[in-house]
């Protein structure tokens, strides 16, 4: 196996143009100082942007959270699980599961890439 290179799995740039969006919407709502609080909302989707990710480096997966993260090295990677909504779940040899936010079913092509050849490419049977 090939040595990694780290790579940050995130949310498109576009996803700000929401939060945008929002910050323009709660302006109409805004008419007094407490009001003001409403654009809490914008903040924290901007920071959830920001901040979620799923990291691939030479120790493993690493999943990002806004509050906290966790891991799954390479040993104890046992494959993907593949959702029925999507989400790609890494599955460990205890048999636990960590959700890879940003990855999805329809877009592996990253992660699996990214692997370097410690996730098996099902691209490759065809």
């Amino acid at each position: 196996m090939s040595p990694l290179r780290r790579t940050v799995l995130k949310h498109p740039a576009s996803a700000y143009l929401i939060v945008a969006f929002v910050a323009v919407c709660v302006t109409a709502a805004v008419h007094s100082p407490w009001a003001l609080l409403l654009y809490l909302l914008p903040l924290l989707g901007a920071g959830y942007i920001a901040r979620t990710a799923t990291v691939i480096d030479e120790d493993g997966l690493q999943a990002r959270a806004v509050l906290g993260h966790e891991r799954v090295s390479w040993g104890e990677l046992r494959g993907l699980r593949l959702a029925s909504n999507g989400a790609v779940y890494a599955v460990s040899g205890d048999g636990s599961q960590l959700r890879l936010p940003c990855v999805r079913s329809t877009r592996l092509a990253p992660l699996i890439d990214a692997a370097g050849g410690r996730i098996p490419d099902p691209r490759a049977d065809r």
